[in-house]
């Protein structure tokens, strides 16, 4: 197993053509032995036919990368181990390449993947979804109560004065454990939380009906992997929910609004500057955060900036170093490949790509500064794309009249005197997005023009997803578009 891993590592940087991505993947697997059997080279035909039961993304501008190469060699030892291509296909839906990878490190056998879906057929399937949905929601409300309780010192007790949240949601998992003949694995506050760090699948939660195409919520997390902080899509449910917590407060925001009203009319401008700078800064310096703030006479917002950055910590270290992002700037993480490091950063072009560490950027890491883990989750995370937006629209000749985060973010980019604009989102559920969207569009709502450009990364891992965002969003006012293909439009408008 060893060598397939170090065989896909050497495949990091690769792109190609379909037809190239079949002779690259028959390539790797071609002599690799597995269960005592060689595993049969996909032909063409085959790896369309996987890319239709949605086994392999669709391609990123008629281009496949190396988060295609893994699904399909994975796809392959899973289909030819045993496993249905409809099951095969649920189990990888929305894994990134490490989660992939880390498929094949398990040794099941033949067949293991479908041993959970005939329990789905003898259960009163409309009740187990009612209740699915139900925990979900009730989940992500009593993630971001214990989060704020966090805040403010209190420990996490199963106790009398446990979240009411939490304590549904424990409650209709349990329920959903029984009715699949399975013994409840939900019944303790800690248990659950840490959970949540996992995606919403069958395989990680042991509960079936999480894989049903009619489970809204599939695949999403509640908690992120490596911060622990509520996603962006638990904080959605959290308000569409109901909960009554000021979540802006948890993101920075008001403290950013709160920085912005001293300087009066210069407010909003002030705002757009200050988010644009941390954006583009993920790692920076209190010299280079002075700087800036100087040469924009921004330095009332001194406290503010130092409130979104910290030193180095421990965990924002590989082997000892501070690794740069060549491409977001952000810090970098340990890879499932050992030697290797790879962006965490989700939105990120090179999320989970594997570099070798001796060739990633390595950053001093004196008097080095690095944006705050919310920070990271919630504004550079998603600015990446609202960045390169606003980069393309501004680009010369001739340039468009841009503006990021026009009257203290009605929207996150907006073009011609605030007749366009754009919001950028990448949520990992089409389904979710669109309630979030039925409830409320927010600033956008103000513009006559309005787009809701989707992050790549996320359409590569949801096969179909504008085409269920389109059906499910009741808004016909909108243009829904993937990031890549709005800033090609912005080329040929500039």
């Amino acid at each position: 197993m060893s060598a397939l891993l170090l065989r896909l590592g050497s495949h990091k940087a690769w792109e190609g053509s379909l037809d190239e991505l079949t002779s690259t993947a028959s390539g790797l697997i071609g002599t690799l032995p597995w269960q005592g059997q060689t595993l049969r080279t996909p032909s063409r035909s085959v790896v369309v036919d996987y890319r239709s039961a949605g086994l392999i993304a669709p391609a990123i501008r008629k281009r496949y990368q190396w988060a295609h190469l893994v699904q399909l060699v994975v796809a392959c030892v899973l289909v030819q181990s045993g496993h249905s291509r409809k099951s095969a296909a649920k189990r990888m839906q929305s894994l990134d390449p490490a989660e992939l990878i880390g498929l094949l490190m398990e040794h099941n056998g033949p067949g293991s993947a479908d041993t959970v879906e005939p329990g789905i057929s003898t259960v009163d399937h409309a009740r187990a979804l009612r209740l699915a949905h139900e925990a979900v929601c009730l989940l992500a409300v009593g993630l971001v109560d214990h989060f704020q309780r966090a805040r403010s010192g209190r420990l996490l007790v199963h106790d009398p004065a446990l979240s009411p949240a939490l304590r549904g949601a424990m409650l209709r998992l349990a329920s959903l454990h029984v009715m699949f003949g399975m013994l409840v694995r939900s019944d303790g506050a800690h248990t659950l939380v840490a959970q949540c760090r996992h995606a919403l699948r069958a395989r990680e939660w042991g509960i079936p009906i999480f894989d049903s195409p009619d489970c809204r919520f599939h695949g999403i997390r509640l908690l992120d992997g490596r911060t622990c902080l509520p996603t962006i899509e638990c904080i959605d449910l959290a308000r569409q929910s109901g909960s009554e917590i000021d979540l802006n407060e948890q993101q920075a925001f008001a403290q950013l609004n709160s920085a912005c009203d001293q300087f009066g009319m210069r407010g909003s401008d002030v705002y757009s500057k200050l988010r644009e700078f941390i954006t583009r800064h993920p790692i920076s310096s209190p010299t280079e955060i002075r700087r800036f703030l100087s040469a924009s006479s921004m330095q009332l917002a001194a406290p503010f900036m130092a409130s979104c950055y910290e030193s180095v910590q421990p965990h924002h270290l590989v082997n000892g170093a501070l690794l740069r992002c060549a491409t977001c700037g952000a810090p970098m993480a340990n890879s499932v490949i050992e030697g290797h490091a790879c962006c965490a950063v989700r939105q990120c072009g090179a999320f989970d790509v594997p570099v070798p560490c001796g060739s990633a950027r390595q950053v001093p890491v004196q008097d080095v500064l690095v944006a705050k883990s919310h920070i990271l989750v919630y504004w550079c995370g998603p600015g990446q794309d609202e960045i390169a937006l606003y980069d393309t629209a501004t680009a010369n000749p001739p340039g468009l009249v841009a503006t990021l985060y026009p009257g203290r973010d009605k929207c996150d980019v907006s073009l011609d005197n605030e007749t366009i604009g754009i919001d950028v989102k990448s949520h990992a559920s089409p389904f979710l997005l669109a309630d979030t969207l039925n409830r409320n569009v927010g600033g956008l709502e103000l513009f006559p023009k309005k787009y809701i450009a989707i992050n790549d990364q996320a359409l590569s891992r949801f096969p179909g997803y504008l085409d269920i965002l389109r059906r499910e969003c009741n808004r016909t006012d909108i243009e829904f578009i993937a990031v890549s293909a709005l800033r090609r439009k912005l080329r040929t408008r500039s």
